[in-house]
């Protein structure tokens, strides 16, 4: 069985820079509390796309020094057309020597490390990326229960094809912590919740997320037919 992540072509289609995600909205209240900083913030975004979340940021904190790092051309283009003074460069997290060490005050990266089939070499970049006292925001799954799942997955259209795709993998907050607790330049972590504040209908495409009602919560779901348990991890380095 091959697999292949064949659907972030979608960011090419889209246009929502106006229109924030609540997502990019939660990790903003989180990651910049401290809105008085008196040097100018070398920030990045891992995995940045078209660069909607760039441009939200670079809108919002005009003075912070922005990169962008993104493995597909098409999708850099695009956001080099939009997002103006912005450092992009093509790359994959994966590439220990993408940057140099101690480069960024923050870090952030949503929706990349479900794509692999284990999180601690991309992890790993991230915190050696960071500076001394710097901090990490990783978003997207993480299982609350102590269980790493593997996901591949076709479209029915394609059920000849022998190629699955991936982006679905669910690591546990367990494994994870695990594996942060054992480096010695992480000083603290931190798994935050989010909630989707309002109802999110199905679209055509099955693989784009929606909400159901549970109780009193909203959960978020798609074609898939798993439950995403959508959280933001933040990771705080020592003073090294």
């Amino acid at each position: 069985m091959k697999s292949k992540r064949l659907h972030d072509h979608i960011y090419l289609k889209e246009n929502r820079y106006k229109k924030t995600k609540e997502m990019f909205k939660f990790i903003d209240r989180h990651a910049f509390r401290n809105k008085n900083k008196k040097y100018e913030e070398e920030v990045c975004d891992i995995g940045c796309a078209a660069g909607e979340f760039l441009f939200f940021l670079k809108e919002k904190y005009p003075r912070k020094l922005f990169t962008g790092v993104d493995v597909r051309k098409d999708l850099l283009t695009k956001a080099k057309k939009i997002v103006k003074n912005v450092n992009f460069k093509k790359g994959s997290v994966l590439k220990k020597n993408l940057f140099k060490k101690s480069k960024f005050d923050k870090i952030f990266m949503i929706g990349v490390h479900p794509i692999f089939d284990n999180f601690e070499g991309c992890f790993t970049n991230l915190i050696n990326w960071g500076k001394p006292r710097s901090e990490i925001f990783i978003c997207d799954m993480f299982n609350p229960f102590p269980v790493d799942v593997l996901i591949r997955y076709k479209l029915s259209e394609n059920y000849k094809s022998n190629i699955y795709e991936s982006g679905w993998n669910i690591f546990s907050k367990s494994s994870v912590s695990k594996f942060l607790k054992k480096n010695r330049n992480v000083k603290s972590f931190d798994f935050k919740t989010f909630q989707m504040p309002f109802d999110l209908k199905p679209q055509k495409d099955p693989i784009r997320s929606w909400t159901i009602r549970s109780e009193k919560k909203r959960l978020m779901i798609n074609g898939l037919s798993i439950i995403q348990p959508q959280t933001l991890l933040k990771i705080k380095l020592k003073n090294f």
